[in-house]
């Protein structure tokens, strides 16, 4: 049975995500649970009015952006751009550019940086949120946005994770992060107003004696999560007007293997985290030939919708094999997010 591991201090000055990646203290302090915001419906979201030089939120907790002047925006500070059209990039921590080493260099600030036609693109991403609260932000904010032009959903990883959890914790809707706090928390309420729960309380997740579904199974499940929000995204994207497409993340595993920066990063990753290695956490969705199942998927679902698709994944492979492109197996450097806003815009070309 895997051990909890003695916590690491992860702002000590010797470990190598200090040295080469030292904006990540700043996104430690941002993910801090202390600081997340409770938002209805959506459970909870960035911190909001968070300030740091890595990055910066709005008073409703959307990252800042920069447009192609250099002038920072967001969905809750829309001066530069109140008249429209606006772009959206919508997903989870990879979208919203955890990692990077500034708002300016994250991915949607480099989609603006190369936008031929100098349209401003807003940050419409939360940190460790599935698809359907990706949906569910963006529901609830609608109304503050001008003129959309673009909607580009940029996701996979999260929602594929959640799909492995079993369906004690499932049930009929898509799972989200720490939901299983909620779960807790409401039987304890529920107990207190007279509910009969179980003789014997259900088994919290993660837990090492529940074992993860099988890959085919979890491929469906996150598949048909995703292009269920994507029917609805549709739905509004032709209600505003607005053309709607779907990237599928990359994953450093599903590109390559790490260049050396990656390597020292990855290993340490592993022999510090409290949880296990990436490989005992994820490892059974982390092999390439997942992801392209997965993506062949997604690919064939988009089609048949009517949304076009592209995998992000085919533009980092076709890079150099030297070139630093994650901070982690899930989060881009800025060289990463530049990368990857250039094959949004190809695909969108």
């Amino acid at each position: 049975m895997f051990k909890s591991r003695k916590p690491v201090a992860l702002d000590d000055p010797s470990l190598e995500r200090v040295k080469l990646t030292p904006q990540m203290l700043d996104y430690d302090r941002f993910a801090n649970r202390g600081r997340s915001q409770y938002l209805p419906y959506v459970m909870s979201f960035n911190a909001a009015g968070y300030q740091s030089a890595s990055i910066n939120t709005d008073r409703l907790g959307f990252r800042f952006a920069h447009d192609k002047q250099g002038r920072a925006i967001s969905a809750g500070q829309l001066q530069a751009c109140a008249d429209g059209p606006v772009n959206i990039l919508v997903g989870a921590s990879p979208a919203l550019g955890y990692g990077a080493s500034s708002d300016a260099t994250s991915v949607v600030s480099r989609l603006a940086a190369h936008d031929p036609q100098g349209t401003p693109w807003l940050n419409f991403a939360g940190h460790c949120f599935n698809a359907t609260q990706e949906l569910t932000l963006f529901m609830l904010h609608m109304h503050r946005l001008p003129k959309i032009h673009r909607i580009v959903v940029m996701g996979g990883f999260n929602t594929l994770v959640m799909a492995r959890l079993p369906e004690f914790v499932r049930g009929e809707l898509p799972a989200f992060y720490f939901c299983g706090d909620y779960y807790e928390k409401f039987d304890e309420i529920a107990e207190e107003h007279g509910a009969k729960l179980p003789p014997a309380k259900l088994p919290k997740w993660p837990n090492e004696t529940t074992a993860v579904p099988p890959v085919a199974q979890t491929l469906a499940r996150a598949t048909a999560d995703t292009l269920n929000c994507l029917k609805t995204w549709k739905c509004l994207a032709q209600s505003l007007g607005a053309e709607l497409s779907f990237v599928m993340q990359p994953l450093a595993t599903w590109v390559r293997s790490p260049c050396a920066e990656e390597q020292k990063l990855f290993d340490e990753l592993d022999r510090i985290s409290r949880l296990g290695t990436w490989q005992h956490l994820y490892g059974d969705i982390s092999d390439p030939a997942v992801a392209a199942q997965y993506a062949d998927k997604l690919a064939s679902g988009c089609h048949a919708l009517g949304i076009p698709f592209s995998n992000l994944v085919d533009a980092l492979q076709a890079r150099p094999a030297d070139e630093w492109f994650f901070v982690d197996r899930a989060h881009f450097t800025d060289l990463g997010n530049d990368v990857v806003a250039q094959a949004i815009h190809h695909h969108l070309q």
